[in-house]
C-alpha cells in the first residue's frame, strides 16, 4: 500500500508517540495519535529528566546502549534542521566523580567513544558555574551535551506532525486494537471505532494492556524513577550538573530539576529533604532556594535494556514501540519505525 494512503493510528502522544507520528506524517502516511491524557506529553514524558547525551555514564558499564544512544544523539541536528529550534533548557555539561582518577578514566572513556569532552581547571570551572561554593580543581566539560524540556519537544513535535495533516485526539483513551483475523482494522474507542491500516502502540505499559486480549505478553517492565523540582531566586545554575550524587540542571522557565533513584515511596520526603540541603551546599550563599516537588514516575523498560521496535509476530499491522531513555531514543526510532512501517526497509 502506498504510504500516502496508508491509514495509521498512533496510540500515546508521548516523545516516542510524537516522534513516529511526525516521521509517518512527513512521509505522507494519514496519521491520527489517540492520547488518553487531556493534553501531550503528560505521562512518563512529561516527568523525564531531559538530559541529551551520554556524558554521565561510562562506556564500558553497557558498551551496546551507550553506542547505540551515541548513535541516536546525531539525529537531533537532522531533526533541528527540519523543525526548528527545540525548547533547550541549558546548553553543555560539567562532571566531577569522587576522585581525579575516576574522573580521568570517565574522560578517557568518553573520548575513546567519540564523545566530544575536555577536563578543565578551577579557573574555568568558576566561569562557567560562578555559584559554585567549592568547585573542584578538575572537571570534565562536554558542550555537547544538552537538556530539553520533553514534554514540549513532544508537543513541538505533534504540532509539526499536525501541520504535515497528522490529528491529534487528546482525552480518547483507545479500549482495544480491532482485527480483521490477523490483520489490524481499527481501534476502538469510547466514541467508536476508527478503522485503520496499522497500529502504533507508543503508550508504555499501556502497550501490555491492548496485546494482553491477545494473548501476548511484551517483555517490559517498569522500574521507577524519582524527579525533583526546586525554585530557585535568583537562578544559581547555568548548565547540566553531574557531581556530588547530584544530577541538576536548570528549567526552561526557572527552577532547579534533579534526577535521582527510588529510595522507596516511605522514603521520597526525606529524600526530598536531603536533595535540598546537598543542593544549596553546592552554591554560595545568597540563593533563594526551597522543594517545590518530589515524584516517583514508573518508566517502561525492555526486560533486555534493548528497544522494542517493531511489528508484533502473528499479526498484521500491529507495531509496539517501547524504549528507555525515551528522549534520547525518539527522534532515531521514529526515523527507523517510520520507514519500517511504510515498507521502505523491506
Amino acid at each position: 500500500m502506498a504510504g500516502n494512503s496508508l491509514r495509521v493510528a498512533v496510540v500515546g502522544a508521548g516523545i516516542l508517540g510524537a516522534s513516529i507520528a511526525w516521521s509517518l506524517a512527513r512521509k505522507g502516511a494519514r496519521v491520527t495519535v489517540f492520547e488518553r491524557e487531556h493534553s501531550a506529553g503528560l505521562g512518563v514524558t512529561g516527568h523525564s529528566y531531559g538530559w541529551v547525551g551520554t556524558a554521565s555514564r561510562l562506556p564500558s558499564d553497557n558498551p551496546g546502549k551507550f553506542a547505540l544512544e551515541l548513535q541516536a544523539l546525531g539525529e537531533f541536528a537532522r531533526l533541528k534542521q527540519a523543525i526548528g529550534p527545540f525548547p533547550v533548557a541549558t546548553q553543555g555539561a560539567l562532571i566531577w566523580l569522587d576522585s581525579h582518577d575516576e574522573s580521568l578514566a570517565m574522560l578517557a572513556e568518553q573520548q575513546a567513544a567519540g564523545v566530544n569532552m575536555t577536563a578543565i581547571g578551577r579557573e574555568k570551572l568558576r566561569e562557567l558555574e560562578p555559584a559554585l561554593a567549592h568547585p573542584p580543581e578538575l572537571a570534565l566539560w562536554a558542550p555537547d551535551e544538552f537538556a530539553v524540556e520533553p514534554r514540549l519537544l513532544a508537543c513541538r513535535l505533534l504540532g509539526a506532525a499536525q501541520a504535515q495533516g497528522a490529528q491529534l485526539i487528546e482525552s480518547a483513551e483507545v479500549l482495544a486494537v480491532e482485527l480483521d483475523g490477523l490483520r489490524v482494522s481499527g481501534v476502538r474507542t469510547a466514541v467508536g471505532t476508527v478503522p485503520v491500516d496499522r497500529v502504533v502502540l507508543a503508550n508504555a505499559m499501556g502497550a501490555q494492556t491492548l496485546v494482553t486480549p491477545l494473548d501476548v505478553h511484551l517483555p517490559i517492565v517498569e522500574e521507577p524513577a524519582v524527579l525533583l523540582r526546586f525554585d530557585a531566586q535568583p537562578a544559581p545554575l547555568r548548565h547540566l550538573l553531574y557531581a556530588q550524587s547530584l544530577e541538576l540542571r536548570p528549567g526552561l522557565g526557572g527552577g532547579l530539576f534533579s534526577a535521582a533513584d527510588f529510595p522507596g515511596h516511605d522514603r521520597l520526603d526525606a529524600l526530598g529533604q536531603e536533595s535540598l540541603v546537598a543542593v544549596r551546599q553546592l552554591f554560595r550563599p545568597g540563593f533563594e532556594l526551597s522543594l517545590r516537588s518530589v515524584q516517583a514516575v514508573q518508566r517502561p523498560k525492555t526486560v533486555d535494556g534493548r528497544p522494542l521496535c517493531g511489528f508484533l509476530p502473528g499479526f498484521k499491522g500491529l507495531y509496539v514501540a517501547v524504549a528507555h531513555p525515551g528522549v534520547i531514543l525518539a527522534p532515531f526510532l521514529g526515523r527507523l519505525a517510520s520507514a519500517e512501517i511504510l515498507g521502505e526497509l523491506n
